[in-house]
């Protein structure tokens, strides 16, 4: 939960948007945790920076965040961070998809 905590604090720390978690928890055995924000590129780029700073002994991979993308992964292991443009958080329809397992933020 730390680990989800800690990502939730970053993106806030960026000015991340509509941020939402979805829980997986003995859904998936890869993670258990989804967190999607909307970011603009300038707050993309410094969410990676931060994240790749502070959470470094959780990141297994970045993916998305080269060339002209509206999507960018973070993958902290139980913990996957997804940032999204507006259009493509529209687009790509998470919120939609996983509804049933949206968490409420404390």
């Amino acid at each position: 939960m730390d680990l989800l905590k800690k990502s939730i604090e970053l993106l806030e720390k960026v000015n991340g948007k509509d941020i939402a978690v979805y829980e997986f928890l003995e859904k998936s055995p890869y993670y258990d945790y989804f967190v999607v924000a909307t970011v603009n590129e300038r707050a993309g780029q410094a969410a990676i920076g931060y994240f790749g700073k502070e959470l470094k002994e959780n990141l297994r991979a970045i993916e998305g965040n080269k060339g002209n993308t509206g999507w960018t992964l973070i993958d902290l292991g139980d913990v996957v961070v997804h940032l999204f443009t507006e259009k493509d958080r529209e687009f790509y329809g998470f919120d939609k998809r996983f509804m049933e397992l949206r968490k409420e933020i404390k």
